[in-house]
C-alpha cells in the first residue's frame, strides 16, 4: 500500500502542530510518594511537520500512549515526547495531559473528611531543548 504521508510534498510548508486533540483516556497517576491514582483524562498530542511530507501517521501517537500502559508520572512525559519526535520523524513534539487529582483534606471548622479536587496539567515540549510544566489548580476555600 502506498504511504501517502511520507511521500514528497511540493508546496515547501512547515506545519508547526498536526497531530491529536482532546482525547479522553484512562490513565493512573504517580506522585512524588509513588501512590498511584485511576483518573481520566485529556490530552493532547502533536508533532511537527517538516516541509518534505504531506503528512503524518496520526494512529501511531495513540500507539505510543498505549505503550505506557496508562501509567503517567512527570518522569515518563520526557520518554514520551522522545518517542513521539522519533518515531514520526519529527523535529519537535508537544504533549498537554489534564486530569483531575483528588486528595482527601479535613474541613477548617468541623475537621471531617472529604475529597478536594485538583485540576492538574502536565505540559511538554521538545525540540532542541525540553520544558516540562506541571500546572496545578488549587480551589481556595
Amino acid at each position: 500500500m502506498l504511504d501517502i504521508q511520507n511521500q514528497k510534498d511540493d508546496r515547501n510548508i512547515n506545519i508547526d502542530k498536526v497531530g491529536v486533540k482532546d482525547i479522553r483516556y484512562p490513565i493512573t497517576v504517580r506522585d512524588k510518594e509513588i501512590k498511584t491514582q485511576q483518573t481520566v483524562a485529556l490530552i493532547n498530542m502533536y508533532v511537527n511537520l517538516p516541509k518534505d511530507y504531506k503528512g503524518t501517521h496520526m494512529s501511531r501517537l495513540i500507539e505510543i500512549l498505549n505503550e505506557y500502559n496508562r501509567s503517567i508520572s512527570i518522569q515518563n512525559v520526557s520518554d514520551i515526547l522522545s518517542t513521539m519526535k522519533k518515531r514520526l520523524n519529527a523535529e519537535s513534539a508537544h504533549i498537554e495531559i489534564s486530569f483531575p487529582y483528588f486528595v482527601m483534606k479535613s474541613s477548617p471548622v468541623t475537621h471531617s473528611q472529604g475529597l478536594m479536587e485538583y485540576q492538574c496539567t502536565f505540559k511538554g515540549n521538545l525540540n532542541k531543548d525540553k520544558d516540562l510544566i506541571i500546572m496545578i489548580n488549587v480551589p481556595i476555600t
